[in-house]
């Protein structure tokens, strides 16, 4: 199991700024900006964002829309 999923799951604490069905985000520990989150798909599906696009482009669009 992920650190990701951990948080998904409330194992770990994060400072969670937006949840959907799909994605969650949250603020980074150790952020290295002002602003610093990360945005991640609630699936283990996808090792990496090739797989995720060439697997899920409309997820991939969704992480994209929500960073922006």
């Amino acid at each position: 199991m992920s650190i990701f999923s951990r948080i998904i799951d409330r194992e770990i604490p994060a400072d969670i700024v937006f949840e959907s069905e799909r994605l969650i985000a949250f603020r980074d520990i150790a952020p290295q900006a002002p602003v610093h989150l990360l945005v991640v798909p609630k699936t283990e599906d996808y090792a990496n964002v090739t797989e995720l696009a060439a697997g899920d482009p409309a997820l991939l669009a969704e992480i994209v829309a929500t960073a922006r």
